[in-house]
């Protein structure tokens, strides 16, 4: 492969309507670059071309956020030798950001999804302002953007203001270049590029549009999808750990109701616990010790956080996809008002509207915070049955390893993980019906999408701390009482032995109490990374 084709390969074309999710993730983590079609950069030079003669040929046609002013104020008038200095202005009122800097693959991601809009043409954006931002994501010129100020309406006016402060090199603005976060002007230097001057409309033209909210889901979409395998396989160690029943997963039951998400978990738990012993009619009448008699015998059922795994993972697995066909469509749609069009006599027209409202993806994102909520609660059900001898099947009492000798065991690393399930429910709250009045009601519904995709984010690294804490005590659960069983019983399944084996390699067999959070971590950074899924992927085709 030759250098150009390299470069082809690592670069990403945008044309408005076949961005994928996977390319922002290329675009945003992996430093693929980006680049229009010459068709698309033509059509673009063409319609500000036409934009620019309007103003100037016809200041009586009054177009939103142009020769007018924006929201309460769309009346108000802006003079022709006005226009660019009201658009620094425009730049500089909207920088009302507060909270936590986001990670720079979300604000490379944000920048990436606002290119592609620009791709619909109908923007009327300035060649230079597209080429500027193009230049930023292949040379590495991040804005230093904060998480809070977006109500998720007017597109996510502050974030995409503060990557427009850059761009005009406001003062005050940051950005980080090799790692380094610097004054904005410092920044572009460095990387070779200078702050452009907009032009008339390009204000609203960057700030204008959904995008911060797009951006962040589009990592949910990633993680979330990763975190439903993981808690298909802390499922499957948890019911080996309990020498579970397998017929809750079994063709006949689920064909019978046949939900799609429903159909792929369960599809999912018979690949995992292929070939299990432990998990068996014949293991389950071993009397452990300390076990009653009553409960070694011959399972009818296990409780539902074990075999209803299909009935509930599988809605999440659906509710994930709804987003991740919403977010498709939404990285890929003309997010900006107003829309600009050149009619069949070919003149420039401009229609407004409200292609920036969060609302579509908005209530989606909450559709998705209450499917994961109910992942973590069903996770920590799980983690709390194997650590009560009294619903266990006889796996030691807090799976301590020797209570003679003052072992605590993991009690309390259930406590950490319904910490995070309880906060699960609070943030799972929808918060697309918590709208409030904005520019004197001109703008008086507003989706709260952006405050939506932060909760949505925080549960998700919730989720990832309550399935961890699963793995954790199911892999106790399991090398406390392996020796107990008979040889022939010992056998896990097809996934599940792989899944021990990288848990036991990685934490070491159980024992006398140690320093808890770090196990914990270990097992969190692995449901984190996707390890685990990797080594079982063939469980998931």
């Amino acid at each position: 492969m030759t250098d150009k084709d390299m470069e082809d390969h690592h670069t990403i074309y945008l044309d408005g309507k076949s961005l994928t999710i996977e390319d922002v993730i290329n675009i945003a983590e992996k430093g693929y670059k980006v680049a229009f079609p010459q068709e698309i950069k033509n059509r673009i030079i063409e319609m500000r071309e036409k934009l620019d003669k309007q103003l100037v040929e016809h200041p009586e046609i009054k177009i939103y956020a142009t020769n007018v002013l924006y929201g309460d104020l769309k009346d108000k008038e802006v003079p022709l030798d006005m226009i660019k200095s009201f658009q620094l202005k425009c730049v500089m009122s909207h920088n009302c950001g507060t909270g936590d800097p986001l990670p720079l693959h979300i604000v490379r991601a944000i920048m990436a999804i606002r290119l592609n809009s620009f791709g619909r043409n109908l923007s009327a954006m300035r060649w230079e302002t597209c080429q500027l931002l193009i230049d930023m994501l292949n040379k590495g010129v991040t804005p230093w953007v904060l998480e809070e100020g977006s109500v998720g309406a007017s597109g996510d006016l502050v974030p995409l203001a503060m990557i427009s402060a850059v761009m005009v090199g406001i003062p005050e603005a940051k950005a980080y270049f090799n790692g380094e976060l610097l004054p904005a002007q410092e920044a572009l230097k460095k990387a070779g590029l200078q702050p452009t001057q907009l032009g008339a409309k390009e204000g609203v033209g960057i700030m204008n549009g959904s995008n911060f909210i797009a951006s962040m889901a589009v990592f949910a979409v990633r993680d979330a999808q990763s975190l439903i395998k993981n808690a298909s396989i802390a499922a499957a160690l948890s019911l080996e750990a309990i020498r579970g029943e397998q017929d809750a997963f079994s063709h006949l039951i689920n064909d019978n109701r046949p939900h799609p998400g429903q159909l792929a978990i369960a599809q999912q738990m018979r690949d995992l616990l292929n070939g299990s012993c432990r998990s068996s009619k014949e293991s389950q009448v071993v009397k452990f010790p300390g076990q009653s008699d009553e409960s070694a015998k011959e399972r009818i059922q296990d409780r539902y956080s074990y075999r209803s795994v299909p009935q509930v993972h599988g809605p999440v697995l659906e509710a994930v996809q709804k987003l991740r066909d919403v977010v498709s469509i939404e990285i890929n749609s003309a997010t900006d008002n107003p829309l600009f069009f050149i009619d069949e006599n070919g003149f420039l027209r401009a229609k407004s509207g409200a292609n920036f409202h969060g609302q579509p993806m908005a209530n989606v994102i909450d559709y998705v915070k209450i499917a994961l909520t109910g992942l973590a609660l069903i996770s920590d059900k799980r983690s709390f049955s194997m650590l009560d001898h009294r619903l266990s099947y006889g796996l030691p009492n807090d799976l301590a390893f020797d209570t003679a000798k003052a072992d605590g065991g993991l009690m309390i690393t259930q406590y950490a993980g319904a910490a995070r399930a309880a906060e699960c429910r609070v943030l799972s709250t929808p918060a697309s019906v918590m709208s409030l009045s904005t520019a004197a009601n001109q703008e008086d519904f507003v989706s709260m999408g952006s405050i939506g995709v932060l909760h949505l984010r925080k549960i998700i690294h919730n989720v990832a701390v309550v399935i961890g804490v699963e793995l954790l005590c199911a892999l106790r659960g399991i090398q406390l009482t392996k020796d107990w069983l008979p040889k022939n019983l010992q056998k896990l399944g097809k996934g599940t032995s792989k899944v021990f084996e990288k848990l036991e390699k990685e934490l070491g067999e159980a024992g006398h109490d140690r320093y808890l959070r770090t196990e914990m971590e270990k097992t969190i950074n692995l449901v984190k990374s996707g390890e685990l899924v990797q080594i079982v992927e063939d469980c998931f085709k």
